[in-house]
């Protein structure tokens, strides 16, 4: 039971993330009661002990900057979908309806584009690093990688410096 419960708490938790980034003004009173709706149901058909803890949660909590979670969205909203679609049930159709409809108008506005990008980082992931012709394009490019991850890690430093003088004025009373 606990398994459902934390899903579908997930499942809200993505539909308000997603609705505060779009400024959708997704009704969260209608997606709690029809979570909670789908929820019941789900608990009534599987009576078993096994449970599954968490299947997002984990992944969230250890995405935290908004480019990520847009990345890991693009990837969770589509299963999520793909869940509500297999669930075949006239008790719990409006409730479906209307969580599909939430999230394939976020997934269509928002995640398109994040997944396109997500397929072409797989496709770079295949590349056959040991063809020559690769290996030649590939050292092209390396000095601007190098500078790409230069300025990402001065930035990092920058950030750091930054929240370090924030927290020693804060001590002060600045």
């Amino acid at each position: 039971m606990m398994k459902y419960f934390k899903i579908f708490l997930l499942l809200w938790t993505i539909i308000c993330y997603i609705g505060q980034i779009n400024g959708y003004n997704i009704d969260l009173k209608v997606a709690h009661n029809d979570i909670e709706n789908l929820r019941r149901y789900l608990n009534t058909k599987d009576t078993s002990d096994t449970e599954v803890s968490e299947v997002f949660s984990k992944l969230l909590d250890d995405w935290k900057e908004e480019s990520e979670k847009k990345l890991l969205l693009s990837q969770i909203v589509p299963m999520y979908l793909k869940m509500l679609e297999s669930i075949k049930s006239t008790e719990v159709k409006d409730s479906i309806t209307n969580l599909t409809q939430m999230l394939h108008t976020s997934n269509k506005d928002y995640f398109e584009k994040t997944d396109q990008k997500m397929k072409r980082l797989n496709e770079v992931k295949q590349m056959q690093m040991s063809d020559i012709k690769i290996q030649r394009a590939a050292v092209k490019e390396l000095l601007r990688v190098l500078r790409d991850v230069s300025s990402l890690q001065g930035q990092q430093k920058q950030d750091f410096k930054k929240c370090k003088r924030e927290n020693v004025r804060r001590r002060r009373g600045c």
